[in-house]
């Protein structure tokens, strides 16, 4: 029996899905979507944190683009039904409309879909050594999702030079741009993910869902300030409903 394409690890406070594809520097075919997506799924109303990270010297290399060429040889439409939309529609999504928070813990080289992965997940912790690049004007192409995933998170100009260039970031120039929490020596990588993970999964799962709704709602939707704090007094409400004010106490601390 072939080894799994994914890892699934689950602890009393969160779990870890890896990829395990070190060969191709994970990058994601079909069946490896399919096998992140089951995954996913046992995560939701079980897991409060899904931290997702990789095998090797790769986080994720984007997705399989042989396969990509090999369906579009064979007549099929890239728009329809190539791995990077599967990718988006059926891991992408799910992930923003999921209730688990989901932290992204970059081992290492992260390209195209990876990048992709680190703007949908709610927080990222990258190694010091790892890099990250959008290489597709290389292909003479726009990047349609890493592209537009970044150009709602990040300054233009910071955009510009991962679209514009392809060049490769490291680590430190990713979180002053943004795109990742904080750069962590590799050997503390899993040690600090794991470690944020305990901590927010401690939380209760009504809040942490809620919390995870208004941080996409109010920048995406709510443009003056006054319809955004109406809607945090909202989301406020739901959760004491839901989970009683009794139990809104501080915990943890």
């Amino acid at each position: 029996m072939s080894e799994s394409l994914i890892l699934f690890d689950e602890y009393d406070t969160h779990a870890v899905i890896t990829f395990n594809r070190p060969e191709k520097l994970n990058a994601l075919s079909s069946p490896m979507v399919a096998e992140m997506q089951e995954a996913i799924e046992i995560c939701r109303g079980k897991h409060r944190v899904v931290v997702v990270t990789g095998t090797g010297k790769a986080f994720c290399a984007g997705v399989d683009l042989r396969e990509r060429n090999a369906w579009v040889m064979k007549g099929a439409k890239v728009r329809g039904d190539s791995v990077r939309n599967k990718w988006y529609d059926t891991v992408g999504a799910t992930i923003r409309n999921h209730p688990s928070i989901f932290i992204a813990a970059v081992n290492g080289l992260c390209l195209g879909a990876g990048v992709t992965l680190i703007n949908i997940a709610d927080l990222a912790l990258m190694a010091e050594e790892a890099e990250i690049a959008v290489p597709q004007i290389s292909f003479n192409i726009y990047p349609g999702v890493a592209g537009a995933s970044s150009q709602t998170r990040l300054v233009r100009k910071h955009v510009s030079d991962l679209v514009l260039t392809g060049r490769r970031i490291s680590a430190a120039e990713a979180v002053e741009q943004g795109m990742v929490n904080m750069a962590v020596p590799g050997d503390r990588l899993m040690d600090e993910a794991n470690e944020l993970a305990a901590h927010i999964g401690q939380f209760n799962p009504v809040a942490l869902d809620m919390c995870k709704k208004a941080l996409d709602m109010i920048p995406s939707q709510i443009s003056d300030w006054a319809t955004g704090l109406d809607y945090g007094r909202q989301v406020t409400s739901i959760i004491q409903n839901q989970i009683g004010k009794d139990s809104i106490q501080p915990a943890g601390f």
